[in-house]
């Protein structure tokens, strides 16, 4: 009787939502899915303020303590003319390569060291003081998109695989996936905006008062977390409605006909919602850690619903900034990422019972910072060779 159901129930929902597709009704399909949202929020009220609970206690723990001061100071540096100091002192280094202009340097610096979405955040900010060009700023949206050092590294590499040098290891893939999509993301024909930077340094010049200026950037910081909280509470609830939903699991393992199969899709598809829960649930997976890494990887570069939907909360201002062209570049970076993890443990994985799992040995590391040492010196490289030869 129970499989009849969830077949029926399956066959309803596929016919409604290719009937509201055929008929291009997006209104249908998302008002389709908030209505079981709000029968599962009345069948199911403990558990949804559990959820709600939960997502609340990790942003006031862990993403607010971080983000907010790490805000309040980037809006300082921005404020006080950190772009032109920043872009003559990386500017060469870092956007050169990428093909970008030198102000983007402080937004890649941000991005880099902090992660999703601030990336996003700074880059639209630059567009909207005529910094950059719409076209080089859906570049810099992708280029300047990764997760922070401290998620990949300790969360995911020390605490979810039980293995630092492999957080390192999905951490250069991360950024090698970011230089990548700077390789085949066309830039723009006018590729320096100086008469813009220009322009905007004489405004710099102008001296501030300190008192407004730190009020203006509190009243900014609290602005974009308390954002940011609003999403990974709302997305703390969807994501429990689907962990603890039973018919999703039945239909995946009537389809797969596997455990193993069906509580790897379940935590591929939760992955693709937000990834925290995704790569926490494929950790626990009984396969192999090379595999583990090679997801978890994608869903990093990919970002997830959640990230992408923080990103849109930035650029929903600027209808021009295409924020399909984002999804699909982002799932372009997530099979980089991939790719580019599972040809660097190929290596290691090789050594797997010696080295690379040996927390303890001093030789472990030595072959991963070199390769960490000259992933970085990379764009130094290439702008020396580019001087060298007199390429322009």
């Amino acid at each position: 009787m129970v499989s009849i159901l969830c077949a029926v129930s399956a066959v309803s929902i596929l016919v409604f939502i290719l009937l509201s597709i055929k008929k291009r009704s997006i209104n249908n399909i998302l008002i389709f899915i908030c209505s079981c949202i709000l029968i599962y929020f009345i069948t199911f009220p403990k558990q949804c303020i559990n959820s709600t609970i939960f997502g609340t206690k990790i942003f006031f723990t862990s993403v607010f303590p971080s983000l907010f001061p790490f805000l309040i100071i980037c809006n300082l540096l921005i404020s006080y003319d950190g772009i032109t100091i920043y872009s003559k002192l990386f500017g060469k280094i870092l956007c050169k390569p990428l093909r970008l202009p030198l102000q983007c340097s402080l937004t890649i610096i941000i991005s880099s060291l902090c992660g999703y979405p601030l990336g996003a955040k700074y880059c639209c900010e630059m567009y909207e003081n005529n910094l950059i060009s719409k076209e080089d700023c859906q570049r810099l949206l992708n280029i300047a998109s990764n997760a922070s050092p401290l998620f990949i590294v300790g969360s995911v590499g020390t605490a979810m695989l039980g293995f630092t040098n492999l957080g390192y290891v999905i951490l250069t893939s991360n950024y090698i996936s970011c230089l990548l999509m700077s390789a085949i993301l066309k830039p723009e024909s006018a590729y320096s905006k100086d008469d813009r930077f220009r322009f905007y340094l004489r405004g710099m010049g102008i001296e501030k008062n300190i008192g407004k200026t730190l009020k203006e950037s509190i009243d900014n910081a609290i602005k974009s977390t308390l954002s940011i909280g609003g999403y990974i509470i709302f997305f703390s609830v969807i994501i429990d409605i689907i962990n603890y939903n039973s018919y999703l699991e039945y239909i995946i393992y009537y389809i797969t006909g596997s455990n193993t199969m069906k509580d790897f899709i379940k935590s591929l598809i939760l992955g693709l919602i937000e990834i925290t829960k995704g790569c926490q649930l494929i950790s626990l997976l009984n396969v192999s850690v090379y595999l583990k890494c090679i997801v978890i990887s994608f869903l990093l570069g990919f970002s997830g619903l959640s990230i992408i939907s923080q990103v849109y909360s930035f650029t929903y201002r600027f209808p021009e900034l295409s924020v399909k062209k984002y999804i699909k570049r982002k799932a372009v970076q997530g099979l980089f990422c991939s790719a580019t993890t599972a040809l660097l443990l190929v290596p290691l994985n090789y050594y797997s019972s010696s080295t690379v799992f040996n927390q303890g040995s001093s030789l472990t590391m030595l072959p991963l910072i070199l390769m960490l040492g000259s992933i970085l010196l990379i764009p130094l490289l290439l702008t020396l060779i580019k001087n060298l030869l007199h390429i322009s």
